[in-house]
């Protein structure tokens, strides 16, 4: 964690994501009719918090969290693309009242790297104590809840995106608080240092 004024920063707004889709599916959790104002309302809290994610996960690339490999960094400049991919096909549905192709391919594309992602970053073990597995959590945990997700709007559903945000969510929460451990590992060093000297 060489840059914790970034980490803090992608984190929180990691954080912000998380409590946006949660907010987000307890709007839509009765599955609202299309056009609704608990549709828009719902359908546009995913949409910014899939940015405020694209967001969080172009930070892990420009933190180079899963090393300075050439794969390792093309896998994680994959990840922010699906979200971005997710929130641009948000604000068109919202826009027309219609799903299109940019959900299912956001949808698989930041599900596959997630998973990728996950076990590059825990390998790399930049994350201090537990918090690198919170990655990978997340990409095995959102690639298995994906078989099973359908199109009905039921409660195994709900279910399945109420865990799947909660493991985003603490994605962000492991960057933020690994931020703020290693600066206060630094300031105790050099407070130690300036003592001594």
């Amino acid at each position: 964690m060489r840059h914790s004024p970034r980490a803090r920063f992608f984190g929180a707004v990691g954080i912000v994501g998380g409590v946006l889709f949660l907010a987000g599916w307890a709007v839509v959790f009765s599955d609202p009719a299309v056009r609704t104002t608990s549709w828009y309302i719902g359908n546009t809290l995913g949409a910014i918090a899939c940015t405020a994610v694209a967001v969080l996960t172009g930070g892990l690339a420009l933190l180079k969290e899963a090393g300075p490999g050439l794969p390792a960094r093309i896998t994680l400049a994959l990840w922010p693309v699906g979200w971005l991919l997710l929130s641009i096909g948000g604000v068109i549905m919202l826009t027309t009242g219609h799903d299109n192709a940019l959900l299912p391919v956001g949808g698989i594309l930041s599900v596959l790297v997630a998973l990728v992602a996950g076990i590059l970053i825990a390998r790399r073990a930049d994350l201090s104590r537990g918090r690198r597995w919170a990655p990978l959590v997340y990409g095995v945990g959102g690639f298995l809840l994906t078989f099973a997700q359908s199109d009905r709007h039921d409660l195994l559903t709900n279910i399945v995106d109420l865990v799947t945000y909660l493991l985003l969510l603490a994605v962000g929460v492991a960057l933020l608080a690994g931020a703020k451990e290693h600066q206060a590992v630094v300031d105790s060093t050099t407070g130690a240092a300036r003592s001594a000297g």
